[in-house]
């Protein structure tokens, strides 16, 4: 359930404004109200993220960039002389990252990639939910008090994050689910509000950039920049695909990407498909200052994020409908047999349950539509349980509190779709429970 600080902010962005908005970033309502629907958390839960003196800096800059607005007519001032301004988009710029810091072009990308809009559009319309923000967080410019607005925010923030879909990737907002003594370096995660929906494919994120000095040059350059290597990624990727994808041996290639059982009457395939090749693990935080090995945006980073918000306020529901890819867990070909490579990834897991005892976890298991059902049944459950077993062997079998399978109930992708396409039913996820 949103929370009315979010309705509130929603509400600015009537049906006319929207368009409006549409008109001036070259995108479709539709594309605008979605783009919305995740600016306005993110930007919320960025800004609960900070604390003191950095959300001090960020109403007192806010304060000096739309101190001269009508909040009671926010848009007519925005779409006005104003908000057109370069120095006023240059302001908006340095609010962004004042409020992301070098997240901010995690966010922006993530969320282009989970749309299919244009990164332009989406700090378009970042910058647009900006003064509903500010609105709704000051009573509509009247108390820009940072210690009750802290409050505020801290108080809404499990509504923040459940308000953020499955496959936008909660690991880039994972620092700002708890920025405390020890924020976890989570760089981009996907949690999933449907556990039939959402493919655990992750992209590697790119390398952090340091710190730099906002000037407006600097920013300049910067949207030079990254304009060009927006342009060069897909063309890499390609270059990739024909260099691994069809230059390797077919057999082996099958081998490597899906595991499936073939006979004459049926194919199945079960298990989550995912190689890591072409992805570098990273160290990441744990909250007791710990590290450990996994992929960016894995489901390490996404677990940690989420055990550490209020995620006891959600309802069963809304806990059910979240679940948690594993991103690197591999089985023998038609068996519940745990590939050795895949070990770390379960201990990964085990560790991160050992930091929060309190937490209760199901563990599910899902197919594609191939096959028959009734194998599919068989093995998701083999391998849900597989799962399960392990922690228990770690003591950890009180936070377990089941393991089901479901094989290809739940699967969204036609049996007759290619194997690239059915990859996003095939995998093993995790629901955190009370």
């Amino acid at each position: 359930m949103e929370s009315n600080l979010l309705n509130n902010v929603k509400s600015y962005f009537t049906t006319e404004v929207i368009n409006k908005l549409g008109a001036n970033l070259g995108e479709s309502p539709d594309a605008i109200q979605k783009g919305l629907d995740l600016s306005i958390p993110s930007l919320l839960l960025g800004m609960q993220g900070k604390s003191g003196d950095g959300l001090s800096s960020i109403l007192t800059s806010a304060q000096h960039l739309f101190g001269s607005f009508d909040f009671n007519n926010l848009f007519g001032n925005f779409f006005g002389t104003p908000a057109g301004t370069d120095n006023s988009k240059f302001e908006t710029q340095n609010l962004l990252t004042s409020i992301f810091g070098e997240r901010l072009p995690t966010v922006v990308s993530s969320i282009a990639s989970y749309l299919g809009i244009r990164n332009e559009s989406v700090l378009g319309i970042l910058g647009a939910s900006l003064p509903a923000v500010i609105s709704g967080i000051t009573s509509k410019g009247a108390h820009w008090d940072a210690s009750s607005i802290g409050s505020l925010l801290s108080a809404n923030k499990s509504s923040f994050a459940a308000a953020l879909p499955t496959g936008l990737g909660l690991g880039a907002f994972g620092s700002l689910f708890a920025q405390a003594d020890h924020p976890a370096e989570l760089p981009n995660e996907p949690i999933h509000e449907q556990p039939i929906t959402d493919s655990p494919m992750v992209e590697q994120l790119p390398p952090r950039k340091p710190e730099v000095v906002h000037t407006q040059e600097r920013v300049e350059e910067e949207k030079k920049g990254a304009g060009f290597w927006w342009i060069l990624i897909p063309l890499l990727l390609i270059g990739l695909w024909f260099l691994l994808g069809r230059g390797c041996d077919g057999d082996t290639k099958e081998n490597v990407l899906r595991d499936s059982i073939n006979n004459a009457d049926t194919t199945a395939t079960i298990t989550n498909p995912l190689t890591q090749s072409e992805r570098q693990q990273i160290d990441v935080k744990l909250p007791d200052g710990a590290s450990l090995k996994a992929y960016p945006a894995g489901i390490e980073e996404n677990l940690i994020a989420f055990l550490q918000t209020d995620y006891k306020s959600l309802s069963d529901d809304q806990l059910k409908d979240k679940w948690f890819d594993f991103d690197n867990l591999n089985f023998e070909t038609g068996t519940a047999i745990v590939m050795p490579e895949s070990q770390q990834q379960l201990e990964n897991i085990a560790s991160i349950l050992r930091l929060f005892p309190d937490a209760k976890i199901k563990i599910g298991g899902y197919t594609d539509r191939t096959g028959d059902e009734a194998v599919n049944e068989r093995i998701s459950e083999e391998r849900a349980e597989a799962v399960k077993t392990f922690l228990e062997s770690k003591g950890l079998g009180s936070q377990v509190t089941d393991a089901e399978g479901y094989g290809s109930e739940f699967a969204t992708v036609p049996a007759e779709a290619s194997d690239a396409e059915r990859a996003k039913d095939r995998r093993v996820a995790v629901s955190v429970r009370k």
